[in-house]
């Protein structure tokens, strides 16, 4: 996770950019001079207030998923303890029919049995890795989502200012524009970086989801057939 080392001291560098601008900048425009703005000249303010309602949702939403990611992984190693404990059984199983000098299909099949366990349980293990990856994915998105929601911040007090300025209110002349050009700036630049992270990880997650599906397959072949449940209908998606 060095990469976002990184990103966490550019982050760090952009507050404090942000904290040491001119005594002009403020953290938000005066909204008393839209008083002076026709409809005309509010469009391009209501647009950017749209959006950044957008962002909001987006970051709830992406706060949902990243908790989502967690309690899969919390029921995948549910799952793997489950397939551990198959695997114990399977060879007290096998123990006990050697002591018992059970015929050697018998004991074959038990060893089979011990085979596929193992196997369930390395599937699982890759399970795990990729639902790890998933909440690592979930984690730079939700990231992601906060780092647009400043970037529409930004953006809306850009829109605010230019709107004012175009407008000739005095309000105006109490903000620092290149400060907000800035903040703009910074804020897209640090949410592009995160995109290219998120992009990143996700194909890392994907390609530990197809190992997974592969090896998960195999086990399924091993299964004694009585143990294979019965194959869903034709129609609509196979399920998992």
């Amino acid at each position: 996770m060095a990469r976002f080392t990184g990103m966490g001291f550019m982050a760090a560098g952009l507050a404090l950019a942000l904290g040491c601008s001119s005594n002009k900048t403020v953290a938000k425009v005066d909204d008393s001079g839209l008083s002076r703005l026709n409809e005309s000249q509010m469009e391009p303010v209501d647009d950017a207030r749209v959006e950044e309602g957008h962002a909001h949702d987006a970051l709830a939403k992406a706060r949902a998923n990243e908790a989502e990611a967690r309690s899969r992984f919390e029921v995948g190693k549910s799952e793997r303890d489950v397939a551990e404990a198959q695997l114990k059984r399977s060879i007290a199983e096998r123990d006990m029919l050697k002591k018992q000098y059970a015929d050697r299909e018998t004991v074959a099949r038990a060893a089979n049995d011990i085979d596929a366990a193992t196997q369930r349980i390395h599937a699982t293990d890759l399970k795990l890795e990729y639902l790890k990856k998933m909440i690592e994915v979930a984690s730079t998105e939700r990231q992601l989502s906060e780092a647009h929601l400043e970037t529409a911040s930004a953006l809306t007090e850009q829109a605010k200012y230019r709107a004012m300025r175009h407008a000739n209110a005095p309000q105006a002349d109490a903000v620092n524009g290149g400060s907000l050009d800035s903040r703009v700036a910074d804020a897209q630049l640090h949410e592009a970086q995160l995109r290219r992270a998120s992009a990143e990880q996700r194909t890392a997650a994907v390609d530990t989801y197809n190992r997974w599906q592969e090896l998960d397959s195999k086990v399924r072949t091993l299964a004694r057939p009585e143990n294979i449940p019965v194959p869903p209908p034709t129609t609509g998606e196979p399920t998992k």
